[in-house]
């Protein structure tokens, strides 16, 4: 539909007393830049995700998407703000797999991830892995998990924030290991890896593509792979459950989210163009550089991955036990 075809169409509905149908509302989707809105600060891998995503989407409708980065409350603050939005498809929630999990372990985050939100669609996985500071003296699980019962509480992991998945992945290697490892929480992975380097936390449970550069370097040392199956980027690196602990395995996903309300003809837009982009090679690759591995699909899918992961973490913190006050 032409621009004049469609304000003209516009204009006759509302001469007639009603609102612009939905149809015609995503005809001319998007008519202002979108906010890609973020709950993590700036260098993380949340971070490094969206603004690919948001550099592509630009191109594409030769607009904008901008990235808002508003971090706090392990993701919260950034989730609940989106939740408050407009369903109107100019406030797009960039959503880790964690979001699946604050429900479980904040009494009032702001937002209710399966009432609060429209899934788009799945944007990409992400390898977690286990790395150490080289002057930590272990090489394998096996040497980790000795060296950690040898010296009880003296190890720290850090994390993008409480009750995020790589927090709770290190939990889950406590809780299967027997180790008594301290969590301590930053703002986001960025800081987080700071600190690694600096042996203010001797180890993480995080994402590959926050690091990356560092292991290449050789600041940091990469001893298992978190997922079910190794990554292919690192095909020598075994996983945790081939390392001695049999069943342990945490994934990382990202997806895209619009609020609850958001007009089905917006939702099926950017779910059609989130798919276009991740099957551009030039997509995958920029993806792949920084450790991410598109994985596009339907809203109903994403539905059916937020259920069961809401589900799955929902019986984790109960046996690890933890809250957010």
């Amino acid at each position: 539909m032409k621009r004049s075809e469609f304000l003209k169409a516009a204009l006759a509905v509302l001469a007639c007393g009603g609102a612009i149908p939905a149809a015609l509302a995503a005809e001319e989707y998007p008519a202002r830049p979108v906010k890609l809105v973020s709950g993590f600060a700036p260098g993380g891998g949340t971070d490094i995700l969206g603004r690919i995503v948001a550099q592509r989407f630009s191109e594409l409708w030769r607009g904008n998407m901008l990235v808002e980065n508003r971090s706090g409350a392990s993701g919260s603050v950034g989730a609940a703000y989106a939740a408050r939005s407009a369903p109107d498809g100019y406030t797009v929630l960039l959503a880790p797999n964690s979001y699946t999990i604050t429900p479980h372990v904040q009494p009032n985050p702001g937002f209710d991830i399966l009432r609060d939100f429209a899934p788009v669609g799945m944007i990409a996985t992400s390898p977690l892995v286990l790395a150490v500071n080289p002057k930590l003296p272990v090489r394998t699980v096996a040497e980790l998990i000795a060296y950690a019962k040898a010296h009880p509480r003296e190890l720290n992991q850090g994390s993008a924030g409480s009750a995020t998945a790589p927090h709770l992945a290190g939990e889950l290697f406590n809780l299967m290991a027997g180790t008594t490892i301290a969590h301590v929480p930053y703002r986001g992975s960025g800081p987080a890896v700071t600190a690694q380097l600096a042996n203010e936390v001797q180890l993480s449970f995080g994402p590959l593509n926050a690091i990356e550069g560092f292991v290449r370097d050789g600041a940091l040392r990469v001893i298992a792979v978190l997922g079910a199956e190794r990554y292919a980027g690192l095909p020598d690196v075994p996983t945790v459950a081939e390392s001695g602990l049999p069943d342990y395995a945490v994934d990382l996903w990202y997806a895209l989210l619009v609020p609850a309300g958001t007009p089905a003809p917006i939702v099926s837009k950017l779910n059609a163009d989130l798919n276009r982009l991740l099957a551009e090679e030039a997509t995958r690759r920029s993806l792949y550089e920084k450790g991410f591995v598109t994985a596009p699909g339907t809203p109903a899918a994403l539905a059916d991955v937020i259920r069961a992961d809401f589900a799955r973490w929902k019986s984790v913190t109960e046996r690890v036990e933890i809250k957010l006050d």
